[in-house]
């Protein structure tokens, strides 16, 4: 397994290439190592893994940061094309597979809320408030998060970041929010 930054349909990705012993379906590769890629990928970027059954989708990364979830989807991004190959492009015989990670805002209502107190916002790190939105630049790549802030009465800034649960997205739309999520003026 090799890793590396490539360019992805919005910024950068995580690619994770699988070089197959023999050739070997996509179908039957996935049957033997699902689990361990998800394993790998939980504990490389220290994330929940909520799986997906429609391919080129594995599932999405629910990212740990500073106690907030930053979202990513997992997909299959070669030998086949995202969102819709064709059914049969999982039968054929290939001799290696990308996996690639792609942070993607959240299309769906936050769990709960974790408020952190911070003396201000360059302290904290890496972040851009933006309207409801946190963008957070996180391992080189840039991530969206739901958040509400506001002033603390002893001074600095409140911040309550967003916790998800493992829900249904598309793809499709998760990108197309991130794009005027990170492409907005305020």
């Amino acid at each position: 397994m090799r890793r590396a930054y490539v360019q992805g349909l919005l910024q950068r990705r995580v690619k994770y290439r699988f070089d197959l012993p023999a050739p070997t379906s996509i179908k039957s590769w996935l049957a033997e190592v699902r689990q361990e890629v998800r394993t790998l990928l939980e504990r490389d970027w220290e994330a929940v893994m909520c799986p997906e059954a429609e391919l080129p989708s594995l599932g999405m990364l629910l990212v740990e940061w500073r106690g907030a979830h930053l979202l990513a989807d997992v997909s299959i991004c070669a030998p086949v094309s995202h969102p819709r190959p064709p059914p049969l492009s999982y039968d054929v015989p290939v001799e290696r597979v990308d996996v690639c990670v792609e942070p993607i805002a959240p299309v769906f209502p936050p769990a709960e809320y974790i408020a952190i107190h911070i003396p201000s916002v360059k302290t904290f790190g890496r972040i851009t408030l933006r309207r409801d939105y946190a963008v957070v630049k996180y391992r080189g790549l840039l991530f969206a998060t739901e958040v509400k802030y506001g002033p603390e009465a002893r001074g600095g800034v409140v911040l309550s970041l967003a916790r998800y649960r493992c829900g249904p997205y598309d793809v499709g739309e998760a990108l197309k929010k991130l794009k005027r999520i990170l492409y907005s003026k305020y």
